[in-house]
Formats: structure tokens, C-alpha cells, sequence
């Protein structure tokens, strides 16, 4: 072989030594794997050809030249289908456009393989007028050669229908210079069918991408880049003093067999292979920067009292500031069920760039629907396998390795914040439930112990259901020293534990008033009585009703307050009572002696304070209801009333029989029925 030195060739090494620089900042570069796979495509198929050029403007020898320039040639075709694949990536398109990557492919292979097995592409060589070798045309040679404007210019028209306005601006500026370079580099086809020309400028196109390359992949976001990938590093490192070792001891071995070289030559690979991973995963190990365990422990400690979803969302933010992430939103609304397990699955921070090369499947769009308005960040909040939410933000380049782990790591740790604040607040509810629960069954009990009291003259019957969230309706009799009769029922405008509380601490005081054997204690003193606890609970926050009554059997008659509650309605058949009333009856049922029964309503309006006095006749039925257990019509209740004022004792447990067919309750039913014993 007689390679002589050559100035033509010149060219085409510097396009040698800028790939070989572009090929080897790719590799190092943690990134993208598809953007870097494209990117090492462009180079791993372009190279041959410059470095083939080198070798055939360096030899006079026309059959080593056109073997030469078939070889470097064949890898042209895949080329296009390199920088389609970068353009499809760059812009989210590759997923929707697999099949087009993948057909560009092949199509690429097929005129690979006729460059190399057949002269239809490559015929053979002529010489250029300064004396170097040119490839000669054969039938296929344009279909070869613009398999790279092919496929380039699809890339762009599907970049350019899938991108914004501004960013379309930059791609028209990108074929622009894309053409200029392909019209300069179409010149070469003179030269392949011998009409015109010189020397051939593909060259010059190719240095100038190498340069926009260089640029795109140093100081711009192409590659997603994430950090040094030192691995990479230390492999190549390794590569080239593995390389050296082996060349000097096959000069050493002058004369040894071939066998025995490759035996000697493969052992020092498999011992630098083995060095290589051996100190890549040391340094993969060491490289968790103090600054991440630091940050995220701060943030740990800032986030570890914390109950609030919001002010969690703002220590992280101002967390995430340092770090150049803006705009930072905590979002808890529930996702689409194939978005939440996908994300489930991730575990990890989703930046807009990683997800234009991702296969994600049907649910692309519905993931790219959350990269709205300055988004270009979501990080998933998971937690034992749950999704608790995500956290939007922007970053304007692309996530280092460092800034990366931090995002990683603070991500879970808002997570763990968030779950333990939930199962806070659950176990306080779960709590103030179990609270509830066990205050409505204590005074279920108390109820049940004092259903049917019989005091001297007077019979006084209840009947209790409580509500989930209990209102606190209760009632306390007390016959006095006299033979009157002290009533009070009581009920809550709160729910719960407080409402229980308050109504307990009005009938503390009620028996307090009533125990001091006073025969002369009216109705007056023992309001005076009530008074201060009942206004000190309406200050504490908590307003009560009351129905407070005394019933004299020597003067027939009953005095009565009500304050806030809907009060007691008497029910009598007696000709004194209905003449007392001076008014007719609507209803028309009938006693049992024929005489029909009438009502009076002892109270005043809900939420006004009512006094008042009434006869009270011999056949009497005093009942006091709560609420819920009253309904909101009137002319029901009465008619309830008229229909059981018969049944005796078991009026208040059918009372409240009745009002439960409507449901399950949503407040305490309480009914009590006062009436005067039989002789």
C-alpha cells in the first residue's frame, strides 16, 4: 500500500479530529440516552467517510482508493436517520414517530449494505484535476447521498408543526443554514458525475456541523445533561493506556505467533476492563455531595413539626430556590388513575425534556397536559406505595446530577411530612370520633338509668337516641320539698364533646339550685340559678336551649321558660283546660269520654327567651321534645301528640319510634312526657 502525505487531505482530518472531539464530549456527558444515541450516531456514521477521504487523497493507488471510499461511503445513508432520530427526541415527537425513526433505519441499512456488496452506489474512482480519487457515480449514488437531506427535512416539518411560535422562529433559521450547507455539499454530485469542478466541498458543510454541534451539546440543553459521566471518563482512560500497554508488547513480541499475542493482548484488556469498573464504582459511590445530605436534612428538620400542606409547600419552595427552581406549587388534586400509577411506578423527578424521549404510551398526553403555563418539573410525592401528590416547578436548564439528587431526596422526604401529617389528622379525628362515641354512650346510659322516674305526684318518662356527633340533649327532674315538680331539658347548638359539655355543666347547676330545700324556690330563683353557667357557656362559644318548668299540683298550674329551645306543648281533654284555650279544635279525634283533646304550646320561638304560666289539669300530657325529634311542621307533631297522648308510658319510646322511620338521625332524639300519677 503507498499512502503519500497530501495537502487535499488536510480537510478532511480536521473533519476526522472534530468528530472525534464531538464523539468523545457526547460519551462523557451524562445525559439523554436517546439525544446521546442520536448524537453518537451522527458521528459513528459520519466518521468513516471523513477518515476514508484522508486515506484515498493520501494513495495513488485508483483500486485501493475506490475500496477505500465504497467502505467510508456505505455508513453515509444512516446519517439522515441519525439527526432524525435527534430531531424527533428534541422536540417529543419520537414516540409518535417510532415507526418513522425505525423505517428511516432501515432504509439507511439496506443502502449500506448495496454501497458495500455492490459498485450501484460507488462504481469505482476517477481523478480530480489536482490528481486526487473521486468516487464515480452508479445507478443508486443520489438516492444514497440524500438519504441525509431526506430524512433531515421530514425531521424538520414535524419539528415545526409540533413547536411554538418562538421556537419555530429558530428552526426556520436552522433549515436556512441547513440548506446553505447542503447546497454547497450538492456541488460534490459535479464532481461524482465528472462534469465540473475541482475539489470537493463536502467537507466544509461538515466542519460547520461540527461546530454548531459543539456548540448545541457545550452550551446548550440538547443532551439533558446531568453531569460528567465519570464512568465514561475512566473507561476511555483506561482505553488509552490499555491501547499503549498492547502496542508495545506486540513490538515487544517481535516474532512470537499471533496466538500467543492475543493471548497476552486480551489479558490486558480483561485486567483494565476489570480496574476500570473496579474504580468507576468506587467513585460512583463517594460522589453523594455533602451539599445534598445537608440540604435535605435541613429541609427534613424544618418540615418535621409541620401539619399544614401549605406552609409545607412554602419551606420547600424556599428549599428549592437555592437551587434555581422557581415557581414551585404543592398540587394534592387527585390525577387520572393510569397518570397515578405511572407516576407511582417513576418515583422520581419528571422533567418536560425527559419526557420527549420517554415511552410512556397512551398516556403521553394526559403527561404533558400537567407541563403547563412555566412548568418544566414535576416531581411525584410517594409514599408506601401512594401517590400523596405532586410538586410543579421550573427549571430553566436541564437537572444536574447534584441538583438532581437533592430535588430526589426532598421530594421523598415532603412526601414522608405530608403522610405523617395526614395520619395526624386522622388519628385526631379518629380520635374526637372515638370522644364522641363514648360521651353519646355515656349518656345513653345516664338516659337509660332515668327513663321512668316516678317523683311523688308525678310520673316522668324519656326516651333517648343519640347522633353520630351528639347535640348534648339531656334533661333533670327534682321533686321539691313542697311536692312541686323542677324539669329542665336542654340541648346544644354545637355537636360533639363540647355540645355534651356544656348541656352537663347547665344540669350540674340544676341540681345544685334544686338540692338546697328551699320549699319556697319559684321559678324566678331558679332560672337566677341557671343563669351564670348558661351565659358563661354562650361566652366559652358553645349556646344552649333550655326548657325549664315547675309544676304545682295544689294550684294546677305550671311556670315555664324556654330560651333558644322549640319548648313543650300540653296536651289536655279536660272542659276547664279547652276553655282556657278560647279557641276551637282542628283535629278531629276524640277521647275516650268523647270530649276532644287540645294543645297549648308552652315556649317561644327557636332563639328567643319565652316566659310564661298555664293551668294545668288533672289529665295533663306534658311532653318536651328536641328538635330533630319535632321536625319542622307543626301541625304533624300535633297530630303525633293527639294520636299517642293515650299509650301511657310508652308514649315517649313511640314518639321516638316514629321520628326514626324518617332515618337514620342527624341530631339527638330526645323525648320526655311529664303527667300527673293516677290515685
Amino acid at each position: 500500500m503507498n499512502f503519500d502525505w497530501n495537502w487535499q487531505c488536510v480537510p478532511y482530518l480536521a473533519c476526522v479530529v472534530a468528530l472525534v472531539a464531538l464523539g468523545l464530549i457526547t460519551v462523557t456527558i451524562r445525559g439523554d440516552r436517546v439525544l446521546r444515541l442520536g448524537v453518537l450516531g451522527a458521528v459513528a456514521t459520519t466518521l468513516p467517510w471523513a477518515f476514508t477521504s484522508v486515506l484515498a487523497a493520501s494513495t495513488q493507488d485508483p483500486t485501493l482508493a475506490a475500496r477505500l471510499l465504497r467502505l467510508g461511503n456505505g455508513p453515509v445513508a444512516l446519517i439522515g436517520p441519525s439527526l432524525l432520530l435527534v430531531l424527533l427526541g428534541v422536540t417529543g415527537q419520537l414516540e409518535r414517530h417510532r415507526w418513522l425513526a425505525r423505517t428511516a433505519a432501515l432504509i439507511g441499512v439496506v443502502m449500506m449494505t448495496l454501497c458495500w456488496s455492490t459498485d450501484w452506489i460507488v462504481a469505482g474512482v476517477h481523478r480530480l484535476h489536482w490528481g486526487m480519487y473521486y468516487i464515480s457515480a452508479g445507478p443508486l449514488t443520489p438516492l444514497h447521498l440524500s438519504q441525509l437531506g431526506i430524512w433531515l427535512v421530514v425531521g424538520m416539518v414535524i419539528a415545526r408543526r409540533t413547536s411554538t411560535s418562538r421556537e419555530k422562529q429558530g428552526t426556520s433559521r436552522l433549515i436556512l443554514a441547513i440548506l446553505a450547507g447542503g447546497a454547497i455539499g450538492s456541488g460534490d454530485l459535479l464532481l461524482v458525475y465528472d462534469v465540473w469542478g475541482m475539489y470537493p466541498m463536502a467537507w466544509l458543510p461538515t466542519l460547520a456541523g461540527c461546530g454548531v454541534a459543539l456548540y448545541l451539546v457545550l452550551r446548550t440543553d440538547l443532551l439533558r445533561p446531568q453531569g460528567v459521566d465519570r464512568g465514561a471518563v475512566i473507561e476511555l482512560i483506561t482505553f488509552v493506556i490499555a491501547t499503549v500497554i498492547v502496542g508495545y508488547i506486540v513490538v515487544m513480541m517481535t516474532g512470537a505467533t499471533e496466538i500467543a499475542i492475543a493471548l497476552v493482548a486480551s489479558g490486558v484488556w480483561v485486567v483494565a476492563l476489570a480496574i476500570a469498573w473496579g474504580i468507576a464504582a468506587r467513585v460512583n459511590r463517594a460522589v453523594a455531595p455533602d451539599a445534598e445530605s445537608t440540604a435535605v436534612a435541613e429541609l427534613g428538620n424544618t418540615l418535621a413539626e409541620l401539619r399544614d400542606d401549605k406552609i409545607i409547600g412554602d419551606r420547600l419552595a424556599t428549599a428549592w430556590a437555592r437551587l434555581g427552581i422557581t415557581n414551585v406549587t404543592l398540587v394534592r388534586d387527585p390525577l387520572p388513575i393510569e397518570v397515578t400509577d405511572w407516576l407511582v411506578t417513576l418515583k422520581e423527578p419528571l422533567a418536560s425534556g425527559d419526557l420527549a424521549t420517554m415511552r410512556v404510551g397512551p398516556i403521553r398526553q394526559k403527561l404533558e397536559a400537567m407541563f403547563v403555563d412555566d412548568t418544566t418539573l414535576i416531581v411525584p410525592l410517594v409514599d408506601r406505595g401512594s401517590l400523596l401528590g405532586v410538586i410543579r416547578g421550573s427549571h430553566e436548564r436541564a437537572l444536574r446530577d447534584v441538583t438532581r439528587g437533592i430535588v430526589l431526596e426532598s421530594g421523598r422526604v415532603v412526601a414522608r411530612a405530608l403522610a405523617f401529617a395526614q395520619l395526624t389528622r386522622a388519628a385526631a379525628e379518629q380520635g374526637e370520633v372515638a370522644r364522641e362515641v363514648e360521651v353519646a354512650s355515656a349518656m345513653r346510659l345516664q338516659a337509660a338509668a332515668s327513663r321512668g322516674d316516678e317523683l311523688g305526684a308525678w310520673s316522668v318518662g324519656a326516651e333517648y337516641r343519640s347522633a353520630a356527633r351528639t347535640t348534648g340533649a339531656s334533661w333533670s327532674s327534682a321533686l321539691l320539698e313542697d311536692g312541686r315538680l323542677a324539669l329542665l331539658v336542654t340541648e346544644a347548638e354545637a355537636h360533639g364533646v363540647p355540645a355534651a359539655l356544656a348541656t352537663a355543666a347547665l344540669r350540674g347547676a340544676f341540681a345544685a339550685t334544686t338540692s338546697t330545700g328551699d320549699s319556697s324556690l319559684d321559678l324566678d330563683q331558679l332560672l337566677a340559678g341557671l343563669r351564670a353557667t348558661a351565659d358563661g357557656m354562650v361566652r366559652g362559644g358553645e349556646p344552649l336551649a333550655a326548657f325549664v318548668g315547675i309544676l304545682d299540683q295544689t294550684s294546677n298550674t305550671i311556670a315555664w321558660a324556654s330560651t333558644g329551645h322549640p319548648g313543650a306543648v300540653m296536651v289536655s281533654a279536660s272542659a276547664a283546660f279547652a276553655d282556657s284555650l278560647g279557641e276551637p279544635n282542628a283535629f278531629p279525634q276524640g277521647s275516650i269520654d268523647g270530649r276532644r283533646p287540645k294543645a297549648v304550646a308552652l315556649g317561644g320561638k327557636p332563639g328567643a327567651m319565652a316566659i310564661g304560666s298555664a293551668s294545668l289539669p288533672a289529665d295533663a300530657v306534658i311532653v318536651i321534645a328536641s328538635s330533630e325529634l319535632r321536625g319542622d311542621d307543626e301541625v304533624r307533631w300535633r297530630m303525633r301528640l293527639f294520636e299517642l297522648a293515650a299509650s301511657g308510658s310508652r308514649m315517649p319510646g313511640l314518639l321516638v319510634e316514629r321520628a326514626l322511620e324518617r332515618g337514620t338521625p342527624l341530631e339527638d332524639l330526645l323525648a320526655v312526657v311529664v303527667r300527673v300519677r293516677a290515685a
